[in-house]
């Protein structure tokens, strides 16, 4: 039985060590609580993305473990486990020769739902993204905006009703109006639902403004980890402060242009 108080992740001194001893991930440790969102962040090739990768098994640790709901994800059928956890990659990833409907119904499809309840569960999720199933089920990607390919993206990653979703800088490919968005949509989204996520970024505005808690990576190591509040308040070193003086900045300038 799952503890509603335990993370829903728990990921215990994680290391990834590459051929000829490249290290991309050194000792990182971090927990996401049920309902909560953790952004990873940090400038590109800090290990990011690898860690993300590791908690889903597209990447196997060298060092350290992985617990998910309980289990150390190690012990777990990697395809499995991929099937229980939602995943919306940079850019949309959606399967140009499928359907919006055949895109989101492939989780629902390997997880033996019928032919009914998929189809249900396609018109629920389609729902929640604000494509009604009659006007874009039958449509290709190509058929489709950016920000519409993004949706649609989203409803297939929780097409499955996971209760963690790893998402590799979702955002990045929208123009700004696009994007603020979906952010803002997404919020609203996983208060409705409940689920938990783990979020790259290396836009530290995106950062403050969406997550619970951040964790900052430099050189594979996680050098602060906080609320936004408390990264803004007390910044551990000058690259966590280098990287929050963009927002800082924009802040100012938005202040000035109203004063």
């Amino acid at each position: 039985m799952i503890d509603p108080a335990a993370p829903v992740l728990d990921v215990r001194a994680v290391a990834k060590t590459y051929p000829g001893g490249i290290e991309a991930v050194r000792a990182v440790s971090l927990q996401v609580r049920r309902g909560g969102l953790l952004a990873l962040a940090g400038e590109s090739g800090c290990g990011k993305t690898t860690v993300l990768k590791m908690i889903n098994r597209l990447e196997d640790a060298s060092g350290g473990s992985i617990v998910y709901e309980g289990e150390d994800i190690a012990t777990l059928d990697p395809v499995a486990l991929r099937r229980r956890i939602g995943w919306v990659m940079q850019g949309d990833g959606l399967f140009p020769h499928l359907t919006v409907r055949e895109n989101v119904a492939i989780i629902p499809r390997l997880l033996g739902c019928s032919r009914d309840e998929t189809g249900q569960r396609v018109s629920e999720m389609l729902g929640l993204v604000a494509l009604p199933a009659d006007d874009y089920a039958d449509r290709y990607p190509a058929e489709l905006s950016g920000g519409q390919r993004q949706r649609v993206g989203f409803a297939r990653a929780l097409a499955g009703r996971p209760d963690l979703l790893l998402m590799d800088e979702p955002f990045s490919a929208l123009d700004p109006i696009t994007r603020d968005t979906l952010q803002q949509e997404f919020g609203a989204l996983r208060k409705d639902l409940g689920f938990s996520a783990v979020m790259v970024t290396h836009d530290m505005a995106e950062a403050l403004i969406m997550a619970d808690e951040i964790a900052v990576m430099q050189a594979g190591e996680i050098v602060q980890q906080g609320t936004p509040a408390d990264l803004l308040s007390r910044p551990a070193n000058a690259y966590v402060s280098g990287l929050l003086e963009t927002p800082r900045r924009q802040m100012r300038a938005i202040r000035e242009l109203g004063a």
